[in-house]
């Protein structure tokens, strides 16, 4: 779950956020791979920040980094792309469509147009009920 920060542990620094990560899950902790990913969402200028440090569209990829390290088989995000200047929005939504081309389930809430024409299949929910859906 991609949450804007709530992933992120305060005392711990965005690379060692997504090396614990990797480490609980028991995958390979290569520091090579770790800053590819970080390349990957445009954070890897801030690999020695401690979460507090960011700014909010930076803790929006350091985030979004953690969920990725997971290799989860389902990313859910909530207004993922809400801190994002358009350039960074773009490159969130691409990779969100490289994860969907791997096999990954991607579901985002989303107020942004831009969102809605990346995605495959966009509902439209007012006042809790689906009115259109693509």
């Amino acid at each position: 779950i991609l949450d804007q920060g709530g992933n992120l542990f305060g005392h711990l620094t965005v690379i060692e956020n997504v090396c614990l990560v990797r480490e609980i899950q028991g995958h390979s902790v290569r520091r090579r791979g770790v800053e590819e990913l970080l390349a990957d969402v445009d954070i890897l200028y801030r690999q020695d920040s401690y979460p507090h440090q960011l700014s909010g569209g930076e803790t929006a990829r350091a985030s979004l980094a953690v969920a990725l390290a997971n290799e989860p088989i389902l990313l859910l995000a909530d207004e993922p792309t809400g801190e994002l200047d358009l350039t960074s929005e773009a490159n969130m939504l691409r990779l969100f469509d490289d994860q969907a081309a791997r096999g990954v389930a991607v579901v985002i809430a989303s107020h942004s147009p831009a969102v809605v024409a990346a995605a495959t299949r966009a509902l439209v929910l007012r006042d809790g009920r689906e009115v259109t859906h693509d």
